[in-house]
């Protein structure tokens, strides 16, 4: 139950925070950037049994406007190890290099697919978090990961 709230509870602060960023792009009338803490690629467990090797977003992120870039507006630190919030869509894969980003007029300059799972949840409370090219960010419930249930 603990980590099911979890998982509901870094689904909210991720799609506020895609939300923020998209409002800060409209509102500078620049583009805005949601950049990972996390610099090292490693391997998570996806709710379909998969594997990806982007960076762990659960790590955290800094949200800037790229016209400052040194100036963090939010930041959000790590939620701990037992957290995986990985990219999933190996077209568009969102990591150091492929920040999420919108432009003034709110669309995404970056699309992608991120999937929340908390070890430890139950069911179909993981999340999946799209980004789509308007910049709508459309959200799924989800299976736990193989693995992730029960421990």
């Amino acid at each position: 139950m603990i980590a099911n709230s979890n998982n509901n509870a870094i689904s909210n602060k991720l799609l506020i925070d895609i939300m923020y960023t998209r409002n800060v792009a409209i509102t500078a009338e620049n583009n805005a950037q949601m950049i990972p803490l996390d610099a090292t690629t490693g391997t998570g467990v996806l709710a379909d049994g998969s594997t990806s090797t982007g960076v762990n977003w659960g790590a955290g992120w800094r949200i800037i406007n790229t016209a400052n870039p040194n100036e963090n507006l939010r930041r959000q630190e790590s939620f701990g190890p037992d957290a995986q919030v990985r990219s999933v869509d190996a077209a568009n894969v969102l990591d150091n290099s492929t920040r999420i980003e919108f432009s003034p007029e709110g669309f995404a300059v970056t699309e992608g697919t991120l999937e929340v799972a908390v070890l430890g949840c139950a069911g179909d409370s993981a999340r999946r978090l799209r980004i789509n090219q308007v910049g709508q960010i459309i959200g799924t419930d989800i299976n736990c990961p193989p693995g992730y249930e029960n421990q």
